[in-house]
């Protein structure tokens, strides 16, 4: 009896599933139909929502390339520029091949310029994955595009780094050219805004004040023409004006990498009578004859008359001592000898005999005999006209190209040679180096443009003239490390007479960089030559040689090596180095093919900047000389909008 009605409460639990019923079909009928819907459904929007996913990550991907290019949709070019690298990213995401095309892709870069925003916006059709019109009466597609107030917008911003930047600034004749000349090669006395050198100067200071306050960036200003001009401020000029120094740095072949610049250079050593007894066939090698040993006389008197020629001529009447009786009367001169005869071995009237660098003092006899020929080679090589026409004593001739580049930091000391510039006019008499580190000159108008046309008492009495008031500029200005440097810097080129001349020997201020260079501990380094282009015609010599042999890898990698920083060769390795070079040349604008770059910019571009473009750039006006400079100085990067 128990077992019946378990039996009867089964069956009746069980009448559901019952055919007899028809529960069963009814329920399914209505249910299946429903289950497949929402399934259906659901796989369709995770497949909708997967997409949109892909596109958003994809959109701001294609976003932040855009935004390193930074070509703000300038040109038509530009905008297709970016509309493809964006649909590459996106292509990618969504079917891992880059050129994929989307017949019903649309996609739109928009760039907001004075916010420096750019916003990608894409949509396209997609197919659902499970489609049937019976179910759901649909047209079987999906638009699906990024959330354009959320992804795909980047906005470009510069965010500075701690740099270290010089300006190798190009003081030659042709910097007195108009900014816009194009023919121009040449010195002008004329003062004018316009001109190259006045563009600079404005550059240079609106640059340097406008992150003068920041922390971070520190600037050295490296003025060259046939060598770098530096200062010195622990001496006066004998009229009691300011003096300066003329330096390079090279390791020079022997005998040059021994001698004594700093004493030669306010000597006269009488070239053209050894150059006659050359050519009579009394000489047959300038560096190794034996002057003292045959013409002591001669040697010695010449080293004396020089001396005296500039106390009689310049020092004396910029002291108002015009005659040979009120230089004694002064004290400037002392008399020697009742007549003048080379057979003294000395002038009659002795001047500067106090001096450390006297040529007549018993202390300085050796020097004389020991380097006297090599001083005598040097004139040679540097105006002779039978070699490259380079009027410096780093030349072709005496450099030691591949010695200079291994020894470029851990020589840093011994190479570089600096020596005191005669305030002279160029003339034989008063300096062997009389063609490098002219600028000054210029600037105080020691040296003039109607200088040929002059009468050398004419050319005297101007030097006199302004000896008194002479102003050291230009000059190198080192590194700064504070704010209160980067104001010194400032204040310095503004209150500077900056009146260019002379020759243009690059290659000697990129080299002469180093040791300023050496000093930074910044984390990135940036070298600016800003010139014309156009070296000496010895001097693009030896720049090539250089060129040739790398020192531009030498120089940046040096700058960033540990291991010189471990030896003490420099401060601080800094994390980045490059080398920009910017040519003041209306004839260098509207150059694309590597042939024209080769053509205007020479071994620069094949050489240092290994054919990259990005480090040669031409300046046509002063607002694009500080746009040029402006880029190099900022770090840049993008960085998504957050929306709120």
């Amino acid at each position: 009896m128990h077992k019946n009605k378990i039996i009867s409460k089964i069956n009746t639990s069980l009448s559901f599933w019952q055919n007899n019923a028809g529960n069963f079909m009814i329920c399914f009928a209505i249910m299946l139909p429903t289950i497949f819907i929402v399934i259906a459904f659901s796989i369709n929007y995770a497949q909708t929502m997967r997409m949109k996913a892909l596109i958003s990550e994809a959109s701001n991907e294609g976003s932040l390339a855009i935004v390193a290019i930074n070509n703000k949709n300038q040109t038509d070019e530009d905008f297709f520029t970016n509309q493809k690298m964006a649909l590459g990213y996106i292509n990618y995401y969504l079917n891992k091949r880059i050129d994929q095309t989307e017949n019903n892709a649309n996609i739109s870069v928009e760039y907001v310029n004075d916010k420096r925003e750019y916003y990608l916006t894409y949509n396209n059709e997609f197919r659902d994955l499970i489609t049937d019109s019976r179910l759901f009466n649909t047209d079987e597609s999906t638009i699906i595009s990024n959330h354009s107030t959320v992804y795909g917008n980047t906005r470009k911003i510069d965010i500075p780094t701690s740099t270290d930047v010089f300006f190798i600034a190009d003081f030659s004749g042709s910097a007195t050219c108009e900014f816009n000349s194009a023919n121009c090669n040449s010195y002008s006395q004329a003062i004018s805004d316009s001109n190259r050198l006045a563009m600079m100067k404005s550059a240079i200071t609106e640059i340097v004040s406008s992150y003068a306050s920041n922390t971070g960036f520190h600037f050295a200003l490296i003025p060259y023409d046939i060598g770098v001009m530096t200062h010195d401020d622990s001496r006066k000029n004998l009229a009691g004006g300011d003096t300066y120094q003329c330096s390079v740095m090279y390791k020079l072949k022997p005998p040059y990498d021994s001698i004594d610049y700093q004493f030669w250079a306010n000597k006269n050593i009488n070239y053209a009578r050894w150059s006659n007894l050359k050519a009579n066939g009394g000489i047959s090698n300038y560096a190794t004859f034996d002057y003292v040993g045959n013409y002591a006389n001669a040697v010695f008197y010449n080293l004396d008359l020089a001396y005296y020629l500039y106390y009689a001529k310049i020092i004396g009447p910029a002291l108002g001592a015009n005659t040979d009786i009120e230089l004694l009367n002064r004290g400037l001169c002392q008399k020697s000898h009742a007549q003048n005869s080379p057979n003294y071995a000395n002038y009659m009237y002795s001047c500067g005999a106090d001096n450390d660098d006297y040529p007549l003092a018993a202390k300085n006899w050796q020097l004389i005999n020991e380097q006297y020929g090599a001083i005598v080679q040097l004139y040679d090589y540097m105006f002779s006209d039978n070699y490259d026409t380079h009027y410096s004593f780093a030349n072709t001739q005496t450099v030691d190209i591949k010695g200079t580049i291994d020894s470029l930091y851990s020589g840093i000391k011994q190479n570089t040679l600096t020596f005191t510039r005669p305030i002279a006019p160029p003339l034989g008499n008063f300096s062997p180096f009389m063609g490098m580190c002219q600028a000054p000159l210029f600037s105080n108008h020691i040296l003039t443009e109607n200088l040929a046309t002059m009468s050398k008492p004419q050319v005297y009495k101007q030097a006199a003239q302004n000896l008194k008031s002479f102003k050291s500029a230009p000059y190198l200005i080192p590194l700064g490390e504070s704010v209160t440097d980067n104001e010194h810097f400032i204040e310095t080129i503004k209150n500077s007479h900056w009146q260019p001349g002379g020759g243009t020997d690059t290659i000697s201020a990129l080299l002469r960089t180093v040791p300023v260079a050496a000093k930074g501990n910044s984390f990135n380094k940036i070298l600016i030559i800003i010139t014309d282009g156009q070296d000496d015609s010895g001097a693009d010599k030896l720049r090539d040689s250089f060129l040739d042999a790398g020192v531009c890898d030498a120089i940046t990698s040096g700058l960033t090596s540990q291991v010189n920083e471990a030896k003490g060769y420099i401060k601080k390795a800094s994390q980045s180095a490059v080398i920009h070079y910017i040519k003041i040349d209306p004839n260098a604008q509207d150059i694309t093919t590597d042939a024209q770059y080769e053509a205007v910019y020479g071994k620069w571009y094949t050489k240092c900047m290994n054919r990259n473009k990005d480090y040669l750039h031409v300046a046509t006006d002063y607002q694009a000389l500080t746009s040029i400079v402006n880029q190099m100085m900022i770090s840049e990067t993008g960085h998504f909008i957050i929306k709120q």
